[in-house]
């Protein structure tokens, strides 16, 4: 039987005790379904009941604290926390963001995401909520269309109304925790292509795309929005992979 060579190892293998204890530990608090301020026990107990030794214990605790996922109190134990997933994600991405082969994912998450919610979005957009993308979509015209002012303001402008422009299509849809997933992976991609490496200029066609999707969405066209938003979308997720990092 052949060695398995060092870098072919598994994500488990390339643990360390702490870590596979972290993982232990989540996935005891999943199947007992155990909500927050649930009693997870003492360091000692645990050290007993996984067969660890309580430095193991102290540092799976440490890094799952870290994640907001466990809090402790002296003489109380330890106990599930009720932590903000949201903030947690964010901050735990915040890394992959000057990754390229990362970034690669992230672009990719974010296509599958907002492209996958235009049949619920188009489905429940409520005429207040058309009227609402349209005014978006009109302000954004008039803004690339304007020939006095500073460039940079005009693209600030137009910045702060994309994000919401598409928060708004994404939030039509429902589901909140998506939402927030959503609105975070936004905010990252105007951080990236309006400051960043990929860094360019609002443009008239990505303009004129907003106001074809509200067209297409008011009149129930769920294919031809989806075609529209694919193709907005993709010149981010197209651009090759080593320019990030």
């Amino acid at each position: 039987m052949s060695k398995t060579a060092p870098d072919k190892l598994s994500l488990r293998e390339r643990k360390t005790r702490s870590e596979l204890l972290a993982d232990r530990l989540c996935s005891l608090i999943r199947r007992k379904r155990l909500g927050p301020g649930a009693d997870l026990g003492t360091e000692a107990k645990l050290a007993e009941q996984f067969g660890v030794s309580r430095t193991v214990v102290r540092e799976a605790i440490g890094q799952l604290r870290g994640l907001g996922i466990v809090t402790s109190r002296q003489g109380q134990g330890l106990r599930v926390a009720r932590g903000n997933m949201i903030d947690t994600l964010g901050k735990v991405m915040a890394p992959f963001v000057a990754d390229g082969k990362s970034w690669h994912a992230i672009c990719h998450l974010r296509f599958v995401l907002e492209v996958g919610s235009i049949p619920l979005t188009v489905e429940r957009a409520t005429d207040e909520e058309i009227a609402h993308l349209r005014r978006l979509a009109d302000e954004m015209l008039c803004l690339i269309r304007k020939r006095s002012g500073p460039r940079e303001q005009i693209a600030r402008d137009i910045t702060k109304r994309e994000i919401e422009f598409h928060q708004e299509i994404f939030e039509i849809a429902g589901g909140e925790i998506a939402g927030e997933i959503h609105g975070m992976l936004v905010e990252y991609f105007h951080e990236a292509y309006g400051h960043g490496p990929h860094s360019r200029p609002p443009v008239l066609k990505d303009m004129q795309d907003h106001m074809k999707l509200v067209d297409a969405i008011q009149q129930g066209e769920v294919g031809q929005a989806v075609v529209i938003l694919s193709a907005h979308i993709q010149p981010m997720i197209s651009v090759p992979v080593d320019e990030h990092g």
